[in-house]
């Protein structure tokens, strides 16, 4: 499972600078006033129209902006993205899924999820330091000057496009000893950002030191998030329900479009909100069809056959004219 990184060895603000098609001078500019470029605000979840549960929960997001935002995109786009992460590092890497999450568990006898506490928040200035220096190989003055750009508060900024490599980063850093522990029982190992899964009869053996090797690199799990799904067990995975050959939708998603249909047909819902209301079923609908076809042609028919009044969006009207035949 363990796989060495390609390192950037990027040893001077010149090369990054003509890497990033950016002046130095601006450069050094935007990293020195970089804080002055956050916008801090509270992200309030969305409610979706046909959730049945309220829910009032809000997100800290660090919102970079302006020209600090545009140097994060160039970051992400020409220094992270290239880099080949290993097979088991699914989450926001290019071409990998949670089909490809579930792919590595399916046919599981036992199933642990664990989840990284407050992941971004709790990982570092001294982390991404840590892993633009001595992981990715730059120079102290780039690592510094990448750390500043990267950073915010002393943490990883929610909100900005490099984060999620870069947690992917740190984990990779610091889970030696958990991969050479799975590798050692025979364990199959995924990260998906912060949340980490374990698949194979010792898997529950993984729960222990995954949480020693995290606290011994300043990071912990969450222990009201750790999961262990039995032989016996329903196993869920980034939102997807495992199979023994195949991954499906999980039943409480296919049951929330089901009542959302349910609303719909009996009239329940505000003709006002028809549309909106529709178009939320055909975006839950479009998520069911990547994982499992059988479910969401049953039903985008039944929601074409109650979908008379309203005219959803023109996206929403070709997936079930697609899907619903």
């Amino acid at each position: 499972m363990a796989q060495s990184i390609a390192r950037l060895d990027i040893l001077s603000v010149n090369h990054l600078a003509v890497l990033l098609g950016t002046p130095v001078e601006r450069l050094t500019e935007v990293a020195q006033f970089a804080r002055s470029y956050h916008q801090p605000f509270e992200l309030v979840k969305r409610q979706r129209p046909f959730q049945k549960k309220v829910t009032s929960r809000t997100r800290p997001i660090d919102n970079p902006r302006g020209e600090l935002k545009k140097v994060q995109r160039r970051i992400h786009r020409i220094l992270l993205r290239p880099i080949c992460f290993p097979s088991n590092v699914v989450g926001a890497v290019p071409k990998r899924s949670v089909m490809d999450n579930a792919q590595l568990h399916l046919n599981a006898s036992v199933l642990v999820t664990i989840d990284v506490k407050s992941c971004f928040p709790s990982i570092t200035n001294l982390h991404i330091y840590r892993v633009w220096r001595e992981f990715l190989g730059c120079s102290t003055r780039v690592a510094a000057l990448l750390t500043r750009l990267t950073t915010f508060d002393r943490h990883l900024p929610q909100g900005a496009a490099t984060s999620p490599l870069l947690a992917n980063l740190t984990i990779w850093m610091v889970d030696g000893e958990i991969r050479h522990a799975c590798d050692a029982r025979s364990v199959a190992y995924s990260t998906w950002i912060d949340d980490l899964a374990f698949s194979g009869a010792a898997a529950r053996q993984l729960i222990p030191i995954s949480a020693k090797t995290l606290q011994s690199h300043g990071l912990k799990i969450s222990r009201s998030k750790v999961k262990i799904m039995g032989p016996r067990e329903i196993k869920l995975l980034t939102g997807t329900r495992l199979g023994r050959w195949a991954a499906r939708a999980p039943k409480d998603k296919l049951s929330r479009v089901r009542s959302g249909i349910h609303k719909l047909q009996s009239g329940l819902v505000n003709p006002e909100e028809e549309e909106r209301f529709i178009n939320g079923l055909v975006g839950q609908l479009e998520y069911i069809d990547r994982l499992s076809r059988k479910d969401s042609r049953t039903l985008a028919t039944q929601l074409s056959a109650v979908t008379t009044h309203a005219v959803p969006s023109a996206q929403a009207l070709r997936f079930l004219k697609k899907t619903g035949k």
